[in-house]
């Protein structure tokens, strides 16, 4: 098999004994060589290729150094039994790909010819010269001249106060969260010794009222657990579930609760497209001052609202010292970018000191430095501002459209802010069937879950063409009907 099959590539510039020794390997791995076959002797392989021996030789000792043959002396040379299983024919992924959309309105990406590319470059190559910097493997906490750049940035642009101490930068929200659950479960959840009570900060019981939860909601104990504001964020559940914690749902305006002593909430844009109202930002703080509980907020989007001043982060409205503020760049950037930070309160910088080296920077050093030079040359503060026309333009263009192709067919919920409109639809199917119905003839929409009456679905305008939008909407009114 081996002496009949094996035709060498006479244009390759891999050396002959290794494209047979690839050869005879492929053999192996499909079982056409099982374990124990013997394998011809070098004479006899030098002759039936046309090879030297010397070739024959080097490549059979390189087989046997990989553990795929065995020499018996006197005997010659055989397949090693290495336990491989043979590969069977695949089976075929009978999984429901998503079909190509032509109108496009999901959340995952956004118009990549907004992005100042050429600026970007320049800032790189601007980085790549410090090469004292990048003969590392980074500060694990971030560059020092990114987080001194972003406390200013962040103070200035939504209202954050911190120190660049305070900052831990992060490729993307989800590599943060790893970080921040260690540092809250030995803060939050952290037993004293056996003189000491249970465990610390634990929110006492407030009243007995249901919350909406991923799984039963029963008497808060030191098992690490939080809530996350309805309808949840799937990501950071799967990290918090990984690492043992509860994961339960929570509504914003049921504070009075019992609740664990970590909420995550997104309080300049929620998945239900709209700002929280000032009552419930204050009582937000309240909720974790008087019990000494942390907040996650997610400020994802917080600079982009088209109708009124942007609001101030929650972390800036409090003293800071239970809030953990989290900021990304993926839709004021590039979501391939990976760029997130995160601001710790004081009172969690001890226990961050202590595990902060066991973790590696996710984040480029070259991408941290072109980010630092990009802000501190007012590049972001032009693109934010450049954006938020673009966004305010798609976010009106989208509702005339809906209003002239649907008429009273559609109520629209929400647009003030964010990169989501949110939608009802006088209709007698379910949201995901209407969705299934536009995606059926190339239109890409997301469906809301939600016990109202009217099916609910979300538009996202940040990557689809202005002069798409009309014609998308016009189509959708004739599916929809």
């Amino acid at each position: 098999m081996l002496i009949e099959n094996f035709l060498p590539d006479m244009f390759s510039k891999e050396p002959l004994y290794l494209q047979i020794g690839q050869f005879i390997k492929q053999q192996i791995r499909s079982g056409q060589l099982p374990p124990g076959t013997k394998l011809p002797s070098i004479r006899h392989l030098a002759a039936a290729l046309q090879i030297s021996r010397t070739t024959a030789e080097t490549c059979y000792t390189q087989l046997m150094a990989e553990g795929f043959l065995e020499s018996l002396p006197q005997k010659g040379y055989y397949v090693a039994d290495l336990l491989l299983s043979h590969p069977r024919p695949a089976k075929t992924n009978k999984t429901k790909t998503n079909p190509a959309a032509r109108y496009d309105f999901a959340n995952n990406y956004v118009d990549a010819t907004t992005f100042p590319a050429a600026l970007w470059r320049r800032h790189v190559s601007r980085a790549l010269r410090d090469k004292e910097l990048l003969s590392g493997y980074g500060d694990p906490q971030g560059e020092l001249l990114l987080r001194q750049v972003l406390a200013e940035y962040s103070q200035v642009s939504r209202g954050v106060l911190c120190t660049p101490e305070q900052i831990v930068i992060g490729a993307g929200i989800q590599s943060l969260l790893e970080i921040l659950a260690a540092v809250l479960q030995d803060t939050v959840f952290q037993k004293k010794d056996d003189a000491g009570a249970t465990a610390s900060s634990i929110a006492p019981t407030l009243a007995t009222a249901p919350v909406t939860s991923t799984e039963p909601m029963t008497s808060i104990s030191s098992t690490p657990s939080i809530a996350l504001e309805e309808p949840g964020f799937p990501q950071a559940e799967e990290i918090f579930k990984r690492k043992q914690w509860k994961t339960h749902h929570f509504a914003i305006e049921n504070l009075n609760t019992e609740l664990p002593p970590v909420l995550y909430v997104s309080p300049s844009n929620p998945y239900k497209g709209r700002s929280l109202t000032p009552e419930q930002r204050r009582n937000l703080i309240r909720w974790s001052v008087d019990r000494k509980t942390y907040i996650l907020e997610d400020d994802y989007n917080g600079e982009f609202r088209y109708f009124s001043t942007p609001v101030t982060s929650l972390q800036g409205m409090s003293n800071g010292d239970y809030i953990i503020y989290l900021g990304s760049f993926s839709r004021l950037l590039l979501p391939s970018l990976r760029l997130s930070y995160a601001v710790l309160p004081s009172t969690l910088l001890p226990a961050y000191e202590k595990i902060k080296r066991l973790y590696n920077q996710t984040s480029s050093t070259i991408e941290q430095l072109a980010l630092a030079y990009f802000i501190k040359e007012g590049s972001l503060r032009r693109h934010v501002k450049k954006l938020k026309h673009l966004y305010k333009e798609k976010n009106t263009l989208l509702r005339q459209c809906l209003s002239r192709y649907f008429g009273g067919r559609v109520q629209i919920l929400s647009y003030e802010s964010g990169l989501h409109m949110r939608i009802a639809v006088q209709s007698q199917l379910a949201s995901t069937e209407l969705a299934e119905k536009a995606l059926a003839v190339g239109i890409r929409v997301i469906p809301v879950k939600t016990e109202t009456p009217l099916p609910e679905l979300l538009f996202s305008f940040a990557g689809i063409q202005s002069q798409d939008i009309e014609p998308a909407v016009k189509l959708l009114s004739k599916c929809w009907k």
